[in-house]
């Protein structure tokens, strides 16, 4: 049986095995290695050389991900990397597959072998060399089943991977065609009237617009969110922006594509909705909020350009360890502020060029549970009508609070004591929440009614809207002072912060701001409604001061 076993002929399977090993095996090599390690050119040692360019090959993964186009060279440049990028994972998953299959067969012509020799052992043949045949059986058949399972796998993710591209590259697609059909549907004048605003002739003036429009004009700020959760709605859809304007800086300014009236943007002068107040520069700028309403901020002082403004602050020398904390006017988040021990040393903290405020730390301020310092962030929106002279205020029920990381102490004059900057926690659990936040309310609404009473806060001919945070500390007493305000305050998306976030805040400001069947207010809480200055009767001017 010997001898006719080794004049058989080789199976197909073998024989495909053979051509692959040579493939894979560099001519005259010996049959084993000088320490005795698996020759390369046997099923096991070129399954072991598959194994290592496998190691070598590139992941099935690409860089580029679909995501939202707010002009066509966008879409068109997006579309065309998915493309090329599809074609590249494609090739890189078939090479995949193709070494797992050599895997298979490398694996199955080792166990057909183990097999094979199990089969002629001869009698004779001691226990160990019988055991040792048996082993290789049992490890050349897991082997074999290891790879069939890993092949499958593998051929699975490739599938998967292959109808996710093919999924982008069809909501590609249809990006395309949808900014198309925008274009035609503004173009045939579909889109709002703007005074001063180019818009094409409406086609027919009986029917009701099926859809609203906005654009990513790259301004900054929370537009391009405010744009994200707007085309959530139904009816919203994506207009394209194009190049505007350039400075002699350099720096580009962008519009709606043909210079249209859209529903939302961040420029201003295209949107029937504007996301900036005017006069806001009074609510952010700290000199200018102290000016108007002194009783509800810390006392405050004024340095511009390395000199005192009015009052200069004075202390006895026996008074009390107090930091004082001086700030850019016109700067926010903590990022300009530094403090010292005394009045004196202010000066010294300015630069020569700039404006800043100088404040004394609030006596007995409330501290958290560990003894550390923290102040309240309260959110409030902030909406001016297109009658330029109704304003009608929200603040919102919920809210964050700013911890130190360190315990605080009056000479401890480090940032990490002193400055409370990032938003810890959410508020609602804090203990005295309710007890301050009628107090926090009725401030705001001091300085909005203060505002508007003097034409501070200017009407336009259209709604204006902005989402405004207040920084408030609180003393042990329960009192509050107003520290500043944010206009461009830090917002979270669930997509990027799915634990903590601002969804509700920003869907139900937005409801306010442009109501909508499908929404609500969230835990908008309704203030008050004042009238202002009427704006001047005059053209809108090209680029809106703030």
């Amino acid at each position: 049986s010997s001898r006719a076993a080794q004049r058989r002929r080789p199976t197909q399977s073998e024989a495909r095995g053979s051509a692959f090993m040579h493939v894979f095996s560099p001519p005259e090599r010996p049959a084993t290695t000088a320490d005795g390690a698996c020759d390369s050119t046997s099923p096991q040692g070129a399954h072991e050389r598959c194994r290592s360019l496998l190691a070598q090959m590139p992941p099935m993964e690409g860089s580029v991900k679909y995501r939202r186009a707010w002009n066509i060279e966008e879409a068109l440049e997006q579309h065309q990397n998915l493309m090329k990028q599809h074609e590249l994972q494609s090739s890189i998953g078939q090479n995949n597959l193709q070494l797992r299959k050599m895997q298979v067969d490398f694996a199955r012509l080792e166990a057909s072998d183990a097999i094979a020799r199990a089969r002629i052992v001869d009698v004779n043949a001691s226990p160990e060399e019988a055991s040792a045949l048996v082993q290789r059986v049992r490890s050349s058949s897991e082997s074999l089943r290891m790879a069939l399972k890993v092949y499958e796998i593998e051929e699975l993710k490739a599938i998967a991977k292959t109808k996710s591209m093919q999924a982008e590259i069809e909501q590609s697609n249809m990006e395309m065609v949808a900014l198309r059909q925008a274009i035609d549907d503004v173009s045939d004048g579909g889109g709002p009237q703007l005074a001063g605003v180019s818009r094409a002739p409406v086609i027919d003036p009986t029917s009701q617009r099926r859809h609203f429009y906005c654009s990513d004009c790259r301004v900054g700020g929370h537009g391009q969110r405010f744009c994200s959760y707007l085309l959530k709605r139904p009816n919203w859809r994506v207009y394209p922006s194009e190049k505007w304007l350039e400075d002699k800086n350099g720096q580009t300014s962008f519009c709606p594509l043909g210079r249209r009236a859209v529903d939302f943007t961040d420029e201003t002068y295209f949107s029937r909705i504007s996301m900036h107040i005017k006069g806001r520069i009074w609510l952010e700028d700290k000199r200018k909020l102290y000016e108007f309403v002194p009783d509800l901020m810390p006392l405050t002082f004024v340095i511009v350009d390395g000199k005192w403004v009015g009052d200069i602050p004075s202390e006895p020398p026996s008074s009390p360890p107090m930091p004082w904390f001086v700030k850019e006017t016109d700067r926010n988040f903590g990022t300009s502020v530094v403090c010292c021990a005394r009045p004196e040393d202010c000066m010294g903290l300015a630069k020569t060029r700039g404006t800043y405020v100088v404040q004394k730390h609030i006596p007995n301020p409330l501290l958290y549970n560990n003894g550390e310092k923290c102040h309240i962030k309260f959110y409030n929106l902030l909406i001016g009508e297109a009658d330029g002279v109704t304003w009608k205020l929200y603040t919102y029920k919920d809210g964050y609070l700013s911890i130190s990381p360190k315990a605080w102490t009056p000479t401890d004059l480090s940032k990490e004591t002193q400055v409370t900057i990032i938003r810890t926690k959410r508020i609602n659990d804090w203990p005295v929440w309710e007890k301050v936040y009628k107090s926090c309310q009725k401030g705001v609404q001091t300085v909005i009614d203060r505002a508007a009473a003097q034409g501070k806060l200017e009407g336009r001919n259209k709604k204006q809207f902005e989402i405004i945070s207040a920084d408030y500390i609180v003393t042990s007493e329960l009192d509050v002072y107003l520290l500043e305000f944010n206009t461009g305050p830090v917002l979270k998306d669930p997509e990027d912060h799915p634990e903590v976030h601002d969804a509700g805040m920003i869907n139900g400001a937005l409801h306010l701001v442009e109501p909508w069947e499908g929404g609500d207010q969230d835990l908008w809480d309704f203030v008050f409604e004042c009238k202002g200055v009427a704006p001047n009767d005059g053209p809108p001017e090209i680029i809106d001061a703030f």
